[in-house]
This record gives structure tokens, sequence and C-alpha cells, in this order.
């Protein structure tokens, strides 16, 4: 039973919700770990990320109708009640913006803007070309200016550490969908993306580079203390490691999509902070 409901957790995305909910957490505690949290903004967060990987597969399914993988058939078979999650998920979030401090209002607005643009570019002009893996990129950008900037926004100032761990998180983020590409890239009915456009080797390459940086910086500014600042930059290298380790054992992690499982489950892990 439990392992059915994981199977349903993660084919609706909620895995990746739930990491980017407690990725903002870990962010907004910052300097100190004493920060409050505002609640509604990451109640927010977690509804438009639910609403953008929805709205993602549906799409999904109209450019790539014939993609075979669990995932997609999940979402083909069920468009209706996805779409009307989509409609109540999406009432939901534009009454959470009145509960919202002005400052991630204002943010939040320019940052949908920009993705309803980046939606339709994408879906008018590159659905049927090469240009299709920029959506990754893109993916990471948007996901972390929503994840971070919601928590920076709220901040007075805002330390150097503080933006070394923003780009750290950046870095993991690419990291991840480039992990994910390269495992994409094995299935013969593969959409293009940055793997199909960079190749295998060098994708790979990338993957482990971004890996060292992340670790560089962590031991360079995270490894002489062990306050809230130093616990995020060791958990983010552990992150990074964990994603850069993946590719090694590729037959493993492409059976049952546990690079998915692992992948997206690096994210949850700030949840450790907690205890910490």
């Amino acid at each position: 039973m439990l392992k059915k409901i994981l199977h349903y957790f993660n084919l609706l995305s909620l895995n990746v919700v739930l990491g980017a909910v407690l990725s903002s957490y870990m962010f907004w505690r910052l300097p100190d770990g004493s920060g409050t949290p505002d609640v509604p903004s990451l109640i927010l967060l977690g509804l438009t990320t639910w609403i953008i990987y929805i709205l993602d597969r549906l799409l999904d399914i109209k450019v790539y109708p014939e993609n075979p993988s669990e995932r997609h058939k999940f979402h083909a078979e069920h468009q209706y009640n996805l779409s009307v999650l989509l409609v109540v998920l999406s009432i939901i979030a534009a009454v959470l913006c009145f509960f919202i401090p002005k400052a991630v209002f204002y943010f939040g607005g320019f940052l949908s803007l920009g993705l309803l643009t980046y939606f339709f570019v994408l879906n008018k002009f590159l659905k049927n070309t090469k240009m299709q893996w920029l959506k990754e990129p893109t993916t990471a950008i948007c996901y972390c200016l929503a994840v971070i900037g919601i928590a920076y926004v709220q901040h007075s100032s805002i330390n150097l550490s503080a933006w070394f761990l923003a780009l750290m998180f950046f870095l993991i983020a690419s990291q991840n969908l480039l992990v994910f590409s390269y495992f994409e890239s094995f299935s013969k009915d593969a959409s293009d993306n940055t793997v199909d456009f960079f190749g295998q080797k060098t994708a790979v390459r990338i993957i482990r580079v971004i890996g060292f940086v992340v670790l560089f910086l962590a031991i360079f500014f995270f490894s002489n203390g062990w306050d809230y600042i130093h616990k995020i930059g060791l958990l983010l290298a552990i992150m990074s490691q964990i994603l850069s380790f993946l590719p090694a054992k590729q037959r493993f992690f492409l059976q049952h999509d546990r690079y998915r499982w692992v992948g997206d489950g690096v994210f949850i892990l700030p949840i450790v902070l907690l205890w910490l």
C-alpha cells in the first residue's frame, strides 16, 4: 500500500513540490537559522510548483504524444482530472496572493510573467526544433529564482555567503536536470534534451565538473564552522556529490527510474536541518 502511494506521489511530482518547499524553507531561515518563514508564501510556492509541473506534463503530451514513459502515460490517461486539479490549484493560489508580503507578491508577479513568456515561446516557436533543450537551463533558472527569491526579497540585506549558497543551489538544480537528461537519453523515444545536444560523454563531464565546483565552494567558504550557514554549505555539497555519483551506476539507476527517486530526493534533504 505504502509503495503504491509513493509511486503515485512520484508520478504526480509531489516529491518535487516537497523538495521546493523544504529548500526554500532552508533559505528563509538564513543567516543564523532563526529566520521566520512566511507560511502562506511557502504554501503558494508549493502550489505554483505543482501547477507548473502538471501544466508542463500536459503540454508535453501534445508536443510528444508518442512519448511512452510511464509518467506521460499517467498524465495522458488522466488529462481531464489533472486539468480540473490545475484549475482548483490555480484558484487557491490566486486567493493566497492576498495573504503574502508585498515584496513576495511583486517578485512572484514578475517571475510569473517571465514563465508565461517562456511557455509561449517554447510551444509556439521551439516545439518542433532542436532548441527544446533550452527548456532545461531555463527551468533551473526559474526554479532557483522561485525557491531562493521569495526568501531573499524579504531580507533587508544579503551577505556574500548567502549569495554563494544561492550559486551552489543553482549549480545543483542544473546538475539535477542534466542527470535526468543523461538517463532519459538512453530511451529510444527520448525527446530533444541537453544531452542530445552536447552528447553523453560531455554531459557526464559537466555533471562531474559541477560536483567538483560545488564541493570546492563548500570546502573553501563553509568548512570553518558549524553554524547554520556552514551546515547549508555542507548539505549542498552532499546533494551535489550524490548527483555526481548517479551516472557511474547507470544500469542500476535506470532500473525502475531509480535516478528520478534519488535525483528528486536530494532536494528533500534540507529537512535534516530541522534537527541539526
